[in-house]
């Protein structure tokens, strides 16, 4: 049985979080996917950013490979910022990720929005989900869908990582990979 309490309605992955770095540059800039059920072929997925409240600017990355139900696919700007922050390799690195804590992120599968992350027709500068040099990171009870709602998501604030150089001695940890986790999740199906 599922620890998650929502249908997926064919939804294998789901958006779990989202960074904006302290280090230079604003890195790394991060998105973290989750997946809910086997995906033996990324290739109907991808993400996409709308920058200051542009409105879509729809698919702009496609994903590749496939993924095993439980794990955990990271997308960054670049791949240097990443491992000194996080200790490790992005699964993904595209120019896509130029955000800087103000843009929505969606998730798309066959061409179709189907998780999203911030408001794509909204600048979220002085937004509650504005998450310049800061991060959120969605909670398990959350469905993914087409429809943001801020209340869905754990939010750290803006300029919440300022300072810090790794994710595990900061003051504001990023939740990372940590998405269904008996120390992030405790609910269960009733």
């Amino acid at each position: 049985d599922s620890i998650f309490p929502f249908k997926t309605f064919g939804v294998k992955l789901i958006i779990t979080g989202v960074f904006d770095g302290p280090l230079p540059g604003g890195l790394p800039k991060v998105v973290e996917l989750y997946a809910l059920e086997d995906v033996p072929t990324l290739s109907a997925y991808g993400i996409g950013s709308a920058n200051n409240g542009g409105g879509t600017d729809g698919q702009e990355f496609a994903l590749a490979g496939s993924a095993a139900a439980g794990s955990f696919i990271t997308i960054s700007y670049e791949a240097i910022e990443f491992m000194n922050y996080f200790g490790e390799t992005p699964s993904f690195i595209s120019g896509i990720l130029n955000v800087n804590g103000d843009d929505a992120i969606e998730l798309f599968f066959n061409g179709e929005v189907v998780d999203t992350f911030g408001d794509n027709i909204v600048d979220g500068t002085g937004q509650p989900w504005e998450y310049m040099n800061g991060w959120a990171y969605r909670q398990v009870e959350s469905p993914p869908g087409s429809i943001f709602q801020t209340s869905e998501w754990t939010l750290s604030g803006a300029n919440a990582v300022d300072g810090c150089t790794v994710n595990d001695t900061c003051d504001s940890i990023f939740p990372f990979k940590s998405f269904g986790s008996p120390t992030v999740c405790k609910c269960l199906l009733q």
